[in-house]
């Protein structure tokens, strides 16, 4: 299908059922000169749009009528597809006479597939594109389309787009989302945007699984693409631009960011902006459970300047959050209906989107919303003008004043108005407040003389209607706030003190390095923005903490371990202490085991052990038992070996009972081998042997086996321990050594290499072959087997590596040697 002044390009044939998404024989992706200011002409695509709707009903009954008549009268391949787009736009996929098309390979038929989501329209572009003989492929990749919030999965975004060949340059087109809302008239002129749309711009919504498709010239990565702020179509139609974050991941220092968005200065005085704080959830939580945070609008102060707007937002609770700003032309506004009002950012378009962490949790009373949340925003802005409010004096949305100060304001009427003020406050009534302001109209100006009786936040709301009129409408509202105190640059002194202590704060170094910085952040009083706080905080609820956790481990008493372990899980550093936390847990289950081998012991009638010590020939499993027992409390192995020394034993009293020595010992106190002798000991013996003979040595022998095991698990991931360490020794090693053979083979690769070293080269090979005959000339720390490398060390040095000097003891400067002494 030629158009006029274009090559003759063969038309494919394409099986409507299963189209493939790349034709390997099309060019490559390649980045094209012509812009689309360039390709979408207004007035051409009028044109087109007027022949579309004059089409004779049929046409569209084949791919090749309806292909030869929207290629009528173009002069370019560029309109040929901007026709087929177009004609696409008009259709009603969602007719009833959809239903009686009989299912085949015929436009109407594929529009029928749509209807009944068997297709779609990236699809259907192709296929018209390949037919009309413009090679046409379908990209996949990820995509942010108007539902798409900054950390969505990347598996709910997934997209196809089109990227069409015409007059010999690729060009990018998303047809899913351009054929969305194609029938409001807002809806029109936003998705007309994703029709050739430049690759500078399409990169920031759409990201390519092959990168070459982004077609430019410096391809970004998928995670440059993800830290982007959002962008909507209107960002780009408004020529927008972000001064401040440049990312879409901000972190808000102490509690407050500052947004900037630029726009043409020309354009200033028609556009309002507004926008939307959405509380996702705190900074450690999956979900949120908060699911939202009131009156976040009182937080947020938009500063109308020259060119551009700063969005003031200060976050009340620490937390994550989205930020959406809204703009559109003021007299584009006033073709909205009133129920666009109601709609997130007040019925205008969302431009950009940033999410944005806040990491300072504010105390009641630390700030101050806003008096008011005006519906038009803050500032002389469009609407103001539209009601015939023109101001003189004051053109950005803020007025600095102190308590006590008159400051006039001057506005110029258009038409014959009446106007009113108001002054309003976020405690103060308003009555109290009716004699601080003072409205004066003239001919053609009005002056409005404002003072404050005191320090704080004030709404200034200026009214007017039209003479003879009963309703006033709100034209323009002024903030009036006091300047900040300008903070002189910090000490360098202070600031290092500041860092030292917010370092410490952070990573856990160790307790007395925290403790010693407090005390030197508190000893130069260092001006306190929150740090030293947080440093007690951390002494107490991670180091107190983690030092009790781990006397408690140490100590084994369970009643003190499980005190710790409830205070650990309370701590605002859990998951930090999470390991230590574990560990008590495990030590607490052994120790919750060992309950019925451990306390018998300690309530053992006296008696029993008494009967035990009286026998005179005791049984063998009694010996057996006893002596193990004792080898497991850190007695010698040839002290239990006869029954006079285990009676000895038993019959001592304090500190040495076996009862309060089998109640205090640890695990940690038993060498394995020790415990490996006294498991040979009992080893013959079961439960039901021992407790045929006697009760007591029943507890014994169960307190023996138990004790035992949990010495064998302690050594074993001590093993464990040890061979993840010597593993990652040997790794650490061979890639050293990787990486001096690749030195070395660089070296080899030089014209030349020179050695240095102590004697010629040349003697090298002699010096081998007399130690090979004499081995006694050498240094008598070095083996005949070691005497051929040792000569050539003393000979080579590594041209990588400095040459080792060797050391010289200090006292032979002095004319003798510490050999010369006998």
């Amino acid at each position: 299908m030629g158009c006029k002044n274009s090559k003759t390009v063969p038309t494919e044939n394409v099986d409507y059922r299963n189209v493939p998404d790349v034709n390997e024989n099309y060019p490559p992706p390649y980045v094209p000169d012509s812009t689309r200011a360039e390709l979408y002409d207004d007035d051409v695509n009028t044109d087109i749009q007027k022949k579309i709707d004059a089409m004779p009903k049929g046409t569209d009954g084949s791919y090749k009528t309806l292909l030869e008549y929207l290629s009528s009268g173009a002069t370019k391949e560029t309109q040929h597809v901007t026709a087929i787009y177009l004609w696409m736009k008009a259709q009603d996929y969602n007719s009833a006479a959809l239903d009686l098309v009989k299912e085949g390979d015929t436009p109407r038929g594929y529009m029928k597939m749509i209807k009944e989501q068997r297709g779609d329209f990236t699809t259907f572009f192709t296929i018209m594109c390949r037919r009309s003989g413009i090679p046409c492929n379908m990209i996949t990749g990820l995509g942010k389309d108007g539902s798409y919030y900054i950390g969505m999965p990347e598996n709910s975004m997934q997209t196809k787009w089109n990227a069409v060949y015409t007059d010999e340059e690729w060009h990018l087109a998303h047809i899913e989302w351009a054929m969305q809302n194609r029938d409001s008239p807002d809806g029109a002129e936003d998705q007309n945007f994703y029709f050739l749309t430049d690759p500078d711009d399409f990169s920031t919504i759409c990201y390519p699984t092959d990168f070459n498709w982004q077609l430019l010239d410096q391809p970004m990565s998928k995670k440059q693409f993800l830290n982007l702020p959002y962008f909507g179509p209107h960002f780009f139609m408004m020529n927008t631009s972000i001064l401040s974050p440049k990312s879409g991941i901000a972190k808000a220092a102490n509690g407050k960011l500052d947004v900037e968005i630029g726009f043409p200065k020309r354009h200033m005085e028609n556009i309002d902006v507004s926008s939307v704080t959405t509380f996702i959830g705190r900074l450690n939580e999956v979900n949120n459970t908060e699911t939202s945070l009131n009156n976040l609008d009182k937080y947020v102060f938009v500063n109308r300047k020259a060119s551009k707007f700063i969005f003031e937002v200060t976050f009340p609770t620490a937390g994550r959050y989205l930020f959406d700003v809204y703009g559109d032309y003021g007299d584009k506004q006033v073709k909205k209906d009133k129920k666009s009002s109601k709609k997130p950012g007040k019925g205008l378009h969302r431009l950009c989107q940033f999410r944005i962490i806040s990491e300072k949790e504010f105390e009641d009373g630390d700030i101050e919303p806003l008096p008011d949340s005006p519906e038009n925003g803050w500032g002389p802005g469009p609407r103001c003008r539209r009601l015939g409010l023109v101001p003189l004096t004051h053109f950005e949305s803020c007025i600095y004043m102190k308590p006590g100060e008159i400051r006039d304001v001057y506005f110029r009427m258009d038409n014959d108005l009446d106007v009113t003020c108001q002054l309003t406050h976020n405690f103060l009534p308003v009555y109290e407040l009716v004699e601080q302001i003072e409205c004066t109209k003239g001919d053609s100006e009005v002056q409005i003389r404002v003072r404050i009786p005191e320090m704080g936040l004030y709404a200034l709301k200026i009214y007017c209607r039209e003479a003879g009129s009963k309703v006033f409408d709100e034209a323009c509202v002024y903030l009036i706030r006091q300047r900040e105190k300008a903070r002189l640059p910090e000490k360098h002194r202070d600031k290092m003190l500041r860092n030292r202590l917010e370092y410490h704060i952070k990573n856990h170094t160790t307790e007395a390095a925290l403790i010693d910085a407090l005390d030197v952040y508190k000893c130069y009083n260092v001006p306190d923005h929150g740090e030293f706080v947080q440093g007690q905080d951390k002494l107490k609820q991670y180091w107190e903490i983690k030092r009790e956790l781990r006397s408690a481990i140490k100590g084994r008493n369970v009643n003190v371990v499980k005190k710790w372990i409830a205070r650990a899980k309370r701590s605002t550093y859990q998951q930090d202490l999470q390991d230590d936390i574990n560990e008590a847990e495990r030590l607490q289950d052994n120790l919750n085991k060992m309950k019925g081998h451990r306390h018998p012991m300690a309530k053992m009638d006296p008696q029993t052990i008494i009967e035990i010590r009286n026998y005179k020939r005791p049984p063998k499993i009694v010996h057996d038992v006893m002596s193990s027992t004792y080898l497991l409390l850190g007695e010698r192995k040839e002290y239990v070996q006869d029954w006079e020394d285990i009676q000895y034993l038993l019959g001592k009293h304090g500190s040495d009972n076996i009862q309060k020595r089998v109640v205090t010992r640890r695990p940690e106190d038993i060498d394995i081998e020790i415990a490996d002798d006294a498991d040979s000991l009992i080893q013959p013996y079961s439960i039901d042997k021992c407790r045929d003979v006697s009760n007591g040595i029943c507890s014994f022998y169960k307190w023996n086996k138990h004790m035992i095991k949990e010495v064998r698990q302690k050594d074993q991931s001590e093993r464990e321990r040890m061979e993840e360490e010597m593993q990652q020794l040997e790794d650490d090693v061979e890639l050293h050594d990787a990486k001096d053979e690749s030195t070395l083979s660089d070296d080899k690769k030089g014209e030349h290499v020179v050695y240095k070293g102590r004697g010629d080269v040349n003697d090298l090979e002699k010096d081998v072959n007399d130690v090979k005959d004499d081995p006694g000339n050498v240094k008598s720390e070095a083996t005949d087997e070691h005497g051929e490398s040792e000569i050539k060390n003393r000979h080579f040095m590594s041209p990588s590596k400095p040459p080792e000097t060797k050391q010289v003891s200090p006292v032979a400067y002095a004319g003798w040697k510490p050999a010369d002494i006998q």
